[in-house]
């Protein structure tokens, strides 16, 4: 993974930019459960590499979040605002970034033109060791509060993939955290 964006060149990228595994791990059980053909390099050196049109890049190291430079991105609740400027000026023109709103006025302030697509926090109950995720769909129960935190990003980047809400939900219930 070390030469980041000539590996990847003729996909289009998308990037996971998190500390946790657990989101990118989310997002390839639903990508998997919906029938979606993809490759992927997580940063534990997990891969998967069948020449598939998409890639998914997880990493927590901005600068090389900043050289894959990626169609489309999650950059997950966890990550400050100001460390993210590299990144957001390496997002190809015409992409799409997926973001907490607690960094809306960096991504606001970005230098080139990308699709933004802000989230905030589910609507959520805790419940023991657990929370109960409210949904359109009804209440799901998650026990990784890293999961909570990014769980309607996650669905707005299943979006870009064509999983829509009901497709979405249904490996998150079946996910074990």
């Amino acid at each position: 993974m070390e030469n980041n964006f000539e590996a990847f060149k003729n996909k289009t990228r998308v990037l996971v930019l998190s500390t946790q595994p657990s989101v990118s791990k989310l997002l390839i059980h639903v990508l998997e459960f919906n029938d979606k053909e993809f490759d992927f390099y997580l940063e534990n050196g997990n891969a998967k590499n069948s020449y598939n049109d998409f890639v998914i890049l997880e990493t927590s190291d901005l600068d090389k979040a900043a050289k894959f430079q990626p169609n489309i991105v999650l950059i997950t609740a966890e990550i400050p605002d100001s460390s993210i400027s590299k990144v957001l000026n390496n997002v190809i023109a015409g992409g799409v970034l997926v973001h907490h709103t607690n960094i809306s006025e960096t991504v606001d302030n970005a230098g080139n033109f990308f699709r933004k697509l802000p989230f905030e926090n589910a609507l959520y109950q805790k419940s023991g060791n657990s929370f109960i995720l409210q949904t359109s769909l009804g209440a799901i129960p998650i026990s990784n509060e890293a999961i909570l935190q990014n769980i309607e990003g996650l669905q707005l980047l299943s979006q870009q993939f064509g999983i829509l809400e009901e497709n979405f939900y249904e490996p998150v219930m079946n996910f074990e955290f």
